[in-house]
């Protein structure tokens, strides 16, 4: 924020173009992710169990059934873990009078207030400046990265 503009990477938004800004959370889908989990472990521990069953008629056909049913049990199990650990992200959505619009992205709930809270400020006195940097997050396949000198970010994907 300088100059009477808010400054995201190479994109500029004056202050005075801004007509909305709000805050937002990305809350992981535990309790999708689990079922995800449990639905497809069904499936793969069949394969497993196949694997061993075939074993004494055909050793090589039940040896790759149970490698893949257990390398997807271990693919899943990952997978799982990922959502698990992932922490709630917090969004603030800046909209301008025109059509473009941006997002800041941290999974600290305080510096995404005190961010929005700064800009808010500085919407009444153009004086006012900051500067944060921001981390890269990976939502649900989507890279979001958050880059630049001088600036708070900018989300692309």
């Amino acid at each position: 924020m300088s100059r009477g503009a808010l400054w995201v990477a190479s994109d500029t938004y004056p202050l005075r173009n801004i007509a909305r800004t709000s805050m937002r959370e990305i809350v992981p889908d535990y309790a999708k992710a689990k079922a995800e989990f449990v639905k497809k472990l069904v499936l793969q521990l069949f394969l497993v169990f196949a694997g061993l069953g075939l074993m004494s008629a055909s050793t090589f056909i039940g040896f790759l059934l149970l490698i893949v049913g257990a390398g997807l049990i271990a693919r899943g199990y990952q997978r799982l873990q990922k959502v698990l650990n992932a922490p709630t992200l917090y969004v603030l959505q800046i909209t301008t009078s025109g059509s473009p619009q941006t997002a800041l992205t941290s999974d600290d709930k305080g510096l995404m207030d005190k961010i929005f809270h700064q800009l808010m400020e500085a919407m009444e006195n153009p004086e006012i400046q900051f500067r944060y940097e921001m981390p890269t997050y990976n939502i649900n396949g989507d890279s979001i990265y958050q880059f630049g000198d001088h600036n708070t970010g900018q989300v692309i994907g």
